[in-house]
């Protein structure tokens, strides 16, 4: 049941207009946390582009170098981000299968419960790394801002919006599934959601108010 090369994939390579039409079905999944982390791909893309049309042309050479390392981290990112959609999705659903085994013997029992816990562990665990992997982007989304082409500067605007949304709904996703718990490991992750929150909120305020005066908003 863990093995997920049965599902893996099969969202992020959809036309965008199937993907609008899975999310909005009647059906859990996909659901909101694989689109915070499409939204999160979306922003990073956005910032990559805006890195392409700035590296290596002329009047940007002192900051081409910067670019380049953070271009590369973002790329990594991006495809982290873009994997995300489908193992988001993937989780849920092994959790909604492990809630459905059967228990009529000890070992069905045994293994279900085993598949619950594991399960249980990807729904949390999934979107935890989509709002950190937005978090680390947002991180690269100032010098891309601040130091890119400013025809662009719009492109990196959004970009920084997308990975925000992303970051916001990853963390609303695992909180959902803290809400019957009050052991200390979930009073250390609603922390870590605390502080991705803070952390991002305050980097976009700082962007928000550099494009605003950039574009005479």
């Amino acid at each position: 049941m863990s093995n997920m090369k049965d599902t893996h994939s099969k969202l992020i390579y959809q036309p965008v207009a199937g993907f609008v039409e899975q999310i909005a079905a009647k059906s859990p999944a996909p659901g909101g946390g694989s689109a915070a982390a499409l939204s999160g791909a979306i922003g990073v893309g956005l910032l990559v582009m805006v890195c392409e049309f700035t590296i290596g042309k002329k009047g940007f050479e002192s900051v081409t170098e910067e670019l380049t390392s953070a271009k590369t981290r973002l790329d990594e990112l991006r495809h982290l981000l873009t994997r995300q959609v489908d193992l988001d999705t993937w989780a849920f659903n092994r959790f909604r299968v492990a809630n459905r085994l059967p228990v009529t013997t000890p070992e069905e029992s045994e293994f279900k419960a085993r598949e619950l816990e594991e399960s249980t562990r990807a729904t949390i665990e999934v979107p935890r790394q989509t709002m950190q992997q937005c978090l680390a982007a947002l991180s690269d989304a100032r010098i891309v801002i601040q130091q890119g082409n400013p025809n662009t500067l719009s492109d990196a605007a959004t970009g920084a919006e997308m990975l925000m949304a992303g970051l916001e709904g990853a963390a609303n996703n695992v909180l959902i599934n803290l809400l019957e718990r009050e052991d200390d490991e979930a009073a250390k992750l609603r922390t870590e959601v605390r502080e991705a929150r803070n952390a991002s909120r305050k980097t976009l305020d700082e962007l928000r108010t550099f494009v605003s005066t950039k574009l005479r908003g």
